[in-house]
């Protein structure tokens, strides 16, 4: 622009020039038009002479006449006209071609974003109520070009009926002010019926007067796949993935759920937990393999849900409810596993208790068939345990808890059976968990001792032995019966550290009764095998490393396992019990008679002795049955060729009997009750051993064992 001023200037020169000029030549013809006339009109002679008069001063009258200048700077005024115009015509011209340009641009890159981000295009022109949808949003919902009106309805309508309510509720809240922009997802009906989830994206256009929105504008997104994948990662997340089932924490949210709507209602027993342990399943897994126990659980969990399926009745995603077998309308309910082979089930808006025992009958009466797999049947025990609530609750995992305290309360009394929940049950399980808490803490502590109670032979009254014994000594509680800690124990594990401490001690006390007299070097001592102690890869090296550094010949070492122990691990206890009799150990089986060992297994088993449990001895008095059962354990023990222990001998009626049945030994507290190491040689080596000096300066029966 700054070049244009030189071509301006001479541009009014020229159209000045041009405009002078012009008036010159009006002028002249003006002078020539004026001569002629005068020629014409006037006499001769005097038209002659007025006009060589004007001739004469015709120079001058030219230049002294206004009109060519006046032409003049008009022609120069219309050259600067001309001369502006163009150049603002110009320069307009630039600035719609530059604009064009960048609209251009600007539209063209607008398309390669749409059609880069696969989205599909709205804008709703709210005057009008009609809506322009761009062709990838109707490609995106199947249709074609044509396919889609460009009406409201055409989008709102498409729309799945349970997500247009939120929808149209966020839009009129955007065009009421209420949010800066839209945001929406949906589920949209798709040409070929299905449904897919989509995002919008919206903004409305505004009066800057009035604030009022004449235009809605904004973007379809296609988010179908990641919802889908959404709705797999959480399905994953709270469901088991072995059997599909709800998972504790989705099984912990419905509880939590129903109970707080239970406690608004005020209804004490409108929501029940039944919660299932399959019986002996490790038995599964050890014996057939984990694949195999994978797919008990898997058909165990299918069966939980048609069972409560049947007599609840079920609700699908799109059907109605449909009634139960007992005639009612479905109720909310869930079926859960809570891990390894634990299973709860919630039932909710219950009536009463009579309608968890129905789903508990149903159950049982479920699996009396056997469960098949890979050719296999399986007859499988379930332990069932109920708790009604929301009752005096406070927390919804109290009844989770009491629920596992009635299963494993169903456990104890024998499985295969449902215990209902009271508080008695409770404070069993608080004293329990006490018992569990102190018993960590009693080793540091030395709060356990051994005793030994001696092992006699019956026929002529001499000493074989002694069984070596645990007793915990409470500081609180006094002196806790083996029967209350030992299964603690073992169910914790602390079995296995327990049995080599009492093992390491007997092993001291039989070598120094050893080095005390050489009559005493034939003694014997019997040690009780925990199933923790079976299991344990390293038991037959730790023991033979300690019999070694005590010096005692493996013979006199007596290792005792439960019939019950036997019969439930065969194989694990067979392999252990031939490892003990290669190291020259011998074996018994304690409790002989409780459980039911076959005579095929007892020939074949590698054992030495077998130990009559004392229920049977001590009804010996009492019944003939008990004595004939007596007799017939020494007789089968005779024929096999193993020694007989005879437990709990008491009275000189039961030990008359058992001489007369040839029972080879027996213990009791008719001998002597367990006492401690030291009560041991004060009171049952000096018995049997009358030469014996007695120890100086011990009380007598000080550490006996009550």
């Amino acid at each position: 622009m700054a070049s244009a001023g030189p071509f301006l200037r001479s541009r009014m020169l020229v159209y000045g020039g041009l405009g002078f000029g012009f008036g010159l030549i009006l002028t002249l013809v003006g002078y020539l038009v004026d001569y002629y006339a005068l020629y014409k009109h006037l006499p001769h002679g005097l038209s002659l002479g007025i006009i060589s008069g004007l001739h004469r001063v015709t120079p001058v009258h030219f230049f002294t006449d206004g009109f060519a200048p006046i032409l003049a700077a008009v022609g120069a005024l219309a050259g600067r006209l001309h001369d502006r115009l163009r150049y603002h015509s110009n320069h307009l011209e630039e600035i719609v071609a530059a604009r064009t340009e960048a609209l251009r641009r600007s539209q063209e890159r607008y398309e390669l974003a749409a059609r880069g981000s696969n989205d599909g295009l709205w804008d709703w022109d709210l005057v009008a109520d009609t809506i322009y949808y761009s062709p990838r949003w109707k490609q995106a919902l199947g249709h074609e070009e044509a396919g889609v009106e460009n009406a409201p309805e055409a989008w709102l309508d498409r729309v799945h009926p349970e997500d247009r309510p939120g929808l149209e509720a966020r839009i009129k809240s955007h065009l009421a002010g209420g949010t800066a922009h839209l945001v929406a997802e949906y589920r949209v009906r798709h040409a070929d019926g299905s449904y897919r989830w989509m995002l919008s994206r919206g903004i409305a256009v505004r009066d800057e007067t009035t604030g009022k929105p004449y235009r809605f504008a904004g973007s379809q997104t296609d988010v179908d796949e990641r919802k889908k994948m959404e709705e797999q990662l959480m399905h994953l997340a709270l469901h088991d993935p072995l059997t599909d089932l709800p998972n504790r924490t989705l099984f912990f949210d419905r509880l939590a759920q129903s109970f707080s709507r239970a406690r608004k209602r005020r209804k004490d027993e409108s929501l029940a937990i039944i919660f299932v342990d399959i019986d002996r399943f490790k038995n599964i897994n050890d014996s057939l393999g984990h694949l195999i126990g994978d797919r008990v659980l898997q058909q165990v969990a299918g069966r939980f849900r048609a069972c409560i399926e049947r007599v609840f009745g079920s609700v699908g995603e799109d059907e109605e409810e449909g009634p139960g077998r007992y005639g009612r309308r479905s109720m909310d309910w869930t079926v859960a596993r809570m891990g390894g082979d634990e299973f709860t089930v919630l039932l909710q808006e219950i009536e009463s208790l009579r309608e968890a025992t129905q789903a508990v009958r149903e159950i049982e009466e479920e699996f009396r068939k056997p469960v098949k797999v890979e050719g296999r049947e399986l007859y499988v025990t379930l332990s069932t345990g109920i708790v009604l609530g929301p009752g005096k609750y406070e927390r919804p995992e109290d009844l989770l808890r009491d629920a596992d305290t009635a299963m494993y309360r169903a456990k104890a009394h024998g499985r295969a059976r449902c215990e209902i929940f009271d508080e008695k049950m409770l404070a069993r399980a608080q004293e329990q968990l006490r018992l569990e808490t102190d018993l960590h803490q009693a080793m540091e502590r030395e709060e356990f001792h051994v005793v030994y109670q001696p092992i006699i032979e019956l026929e002529n009254d001499r000493l074989r032995g002694f069984e070596a014994l645990l007793r915990w000594r409470h500081p609180e509680r006094g002196l806790i019966p083996p029967t209350k800690f030992i299964p603690l124990a073992e169910e914790t594990g602390l079995i296995v550290p327990l049995g080599n401490w009492i093992f390491t001690e007997a092993c001291r006390r039989l070598r120094h009764w050893h080095d005390l007299d050489p009559r005493f070097r034939e003694l014997t001592l019997a040690v009780n095998l925990s199933l923790r102690q079976i299991y344990s890869a390293d038991l037959e090296g730790e023991i033979a490393a300690l019999v070694e550094e005590a010096g005692l010949n493996p013979t006199l070492l007596h290792f005792e396992i439960t019939e019950n122990t036997l019969i439930e691990h065969p194989n694990q206890v067979t392999k252990v019990l031939l490892r003990l009799k290669r190291h020259g150990f011998k074996v018994a089986i304690d409790d002989f008679g409780t459980g039911y060992s076959s005579l095929a297994a007892l020939q074949s088993l590698p054992v030495d002795l077998l130990k009559i449990d004392q229920v049977f001895v001590a009804r010996m008095d009492e019944t003939g049955k008990a004595r004939q059962i007596v007799a017939t354990i020494v007789g089968l023990a005779r024929a096999l060729g193993h020694e007989v222990i005879a437990e709990g001998i008491e009275t000189d009626a039961q030990l008359k009997e058992l001489r007369r049945m040839h029972c080879t030994l027996g213990q009791g507290h008719l001998f002597s009750p367990p006492l401690e190491g030291d009560a041991v040689e004060e009171e049952v080596l000096t018995r049997y051993y009358p030469d014996l000096p007695k120890p100086v300066g011990r009380e007598t029966g000080a550490r006996r064992a009550r």
